[in-house]
């Protein structure tokens, strides 16, 4: 295993400098200017970390594995969430070819990739959204090849994309009637219409494209014909999993930046954090982001060690990533008050350029919609997935191949609860941690009936929480979020606030289970670590004075 101080995140982080250096080109200040001119950042001394760094090494890329490009994704976005697009946009269009790609189609995508020119990735259409079965741009057969005609927009990067993976029509009906292409950068200069402003991510440029009749050769068909939408399906599981990364990025500087503000400004006599109801309020955000990162590192573990089970896995992770690090910044708006409400602000900034991760690639409905078919099937005991919790465990190599379209309704966290769940009693006299574990078993236990998008969204919250209690367990001998071995503050907090959640309940955690997650992120804060269960040391160290 990598130690903490060689970790690659930790060198990138220390080589991008102090983010509250107002003079350091990737800090706070900066990307606030980049912002109000839609500017770009400056992305070179972030490419031989990020650019391949989701491409297996056996294909030319750098990947080691895909928790660490995660934390490398994380402190590179937290000083500009534009950062990580810019970097890794090209991840979904990418893994398309990585997953069905011949020899050639791969070695020309990872050469792109190298020399920092982006692929964009065109699914999405101005008049369906994400009905994408009733996508209409279409495929048609040519005597040497195809012709391609229709709309695509909201394509990433698609301003200086030299290439892209197009998904369209050619034929039957259902998933079996699209397939993949890859377009080069003749075909895609002829399509290249304008770019769509966005509320966030200004500086990121989503493009439209209008093919009309564009001729493409036989040798672009990517895989086989009919596949076009499995592919991208599987591809999309790698990048809901990686954009976990972006909500951590965003919601920890917004975190960081409420609670500078708490611990210098005095109400009343005393800092505003001291106060119970802006406690409460920090502290409930905080639990937010530990239950966001303990889901978001599970499932980038989980790529390697259970790949047939990201069809679930990566669409839980994006709902409770999105949900609870928009939650983060709610309860730290209403801690900052007015000064939340300041345009131009690094606040402001991420907060807006979180709310855009929510609805690119794959929107909050599907999403949902996608839980929801994974949850037809029959629960059954599961094996315990020890090594996509625990830290420690060697992880094997990343197998795309080993991608599927659904679980069958098989879900190794949720199933496997009431063996962890036994062992973990075993070891903790906290009464708190132990009623919320018989809370957890009793949700999970109990049949729902009612609207399918309503379950999926329960599922999700008391899939992160079961994912909590599998993350103590099999690392209850390491300090986690910088606390003591087998500490179980920060395991209450989460299991309180995601059990709410499950249930509807949007209330801030009470003072009992608030605490204890304040005082992790106060202790990482101050001492200039990561928010997370392995909490990195940041470039800027400790809390100033």
């Amino acid at each position: 295993m990598t130690t903490t101080l060689a970790h690659p995140a930790v060198e990138l982080d220390r080589r991008l400098g102090d983010p509250r250096d107002a003079d350091n080109p990737h800090g706070f200040a900066a990307a606030v200017t980049r912002d109000a001119t839609a500017g770009r950042p400056d992305l070179a001394p972030l490419r031989d970390a990020l650019a391949l760094s989701f491409v297996p090494p056996e294909h030319g890329g750098t990947l080691s594995t895909m928790d660490a490009t995660l934390a490398l994704v994380r402190v590179a976005a937290r000083r500009d969430l534009t950062v990580m697009p810019h970097a890794m946009m090209s991840i979904t269009a990418a893994t398309c070819v990585l997953l069905a790609g011949d020899d050639e189609q791969r070695r020309h995508v990872v050469d792109l990739l190298r020399a920092g020119h982006p692929i964009g990735f065109a699914l999405s259409e101005p008049d369906h959204g994400s009905d994408l079965l009733a996508n209409g741009c279409r495929l048609e057969p040519a005597p040497d090849g195809w012709l391609v005609t229709g709309d695509k927009w909201m394509v990433g990067l698609g301003e200086r994309a030299r290439a892209l993976v197009l998904i369209g029509r050619s034929g039957g009906r259902g998933p079996a009637a699209f397939t993949a292409a890859l377009v080069d950068e003749a075909a895609v200069d002829k399509a290249r219409g304008p770019n769509i402003p966005t509320a966030g991510m200004r500086g990121v440029d989503f493009t439209r494209f209008r093919f009309d009749r564009v001729p493409l050769p036989a040798a672009a068909t990517l895989g086989r014909p009919g596949r076009g939408m499995e592919i991208a399906m599987k591809a999309m599981q790698v990048v809901r999993a990686m954009s976990t990364g972006a909500n951590l990025a965003a919601a920890d500087t917004g975190l960081r930046l409420a609670l500078d503000f708490a611990e210098r400004h005095v109400v009343a006599g005393r800092p505003v954090v001291e106060h119970e109801r802006n406690r409460r309020e920090l502290g409930t955000a905080a639990a937010a982001l530990l239950a966001v990162d303990v889901v978001a590192t599970a499932c980038a573990r989980a790529l390697h060690t259970n790949p047939a089970g990201q069809s679930l896995w990566s669409s839980v992770a994006k709902k409770v990533a999105t949900d609870l690090s928009e939650e983060v910044f709610a309860r730290c708006a209403d801690v900052l008050g007015t000064r939340s409400l300041l345009p131009d602000t690094p606040f402001d900034v991420m907060r807006r350029d979180n709310a855009v991760v929510r609805h690119i690639d794959t929107g909050p409905t599907a999403n949902l919609r996608l839980v929801a078919m994974q949850l037809s099937g029959t629960a059954t005991d599961s094996t315990p997935p020890a090594a996509a919790f625990d830290l420690d465990a060697d992880l094997p190599p990343l197998r795309l191949d080993e991608l599927e379209l659904s679980t069958r309704g098989r879900d190794d966290v949720t199933q496997s609860l009431p063996y962890v769940a036994a062992a973990i009693r075993t070891r903790v006299t906290d009464r708190r941690a132990l009623v919320l574990l018989d809370r957890l078993e009793t949700a999970l236990a109990a049949r729902r009936h009612g609207d399918p998008l309503d379950r999926a969204e329960r599922f999700c919250f008391l899939h992160a929480a079961a994912s909590c209690a599998h993350l103590w367990w099999f690392n209850r001998s390491r300090a986690l979020f910088g606390a003591p071995p087998g500490s179980t503050g920060w395991l209450t907090a989460t299991l309180a606030l995601l059990l709410d959640r499950a249930h509807r309940v949007t209330d801030r955690l009470r003072v009992e289970d608030a605490d204890p997650a304040l005082a992790v992120v106060r202790d990482l804060h101050a001492t200039g670590r990561l928010f997370a269960a392995a909490p990195l040391p940041l470039a800027e160290g400790g809390t100033p004075a």
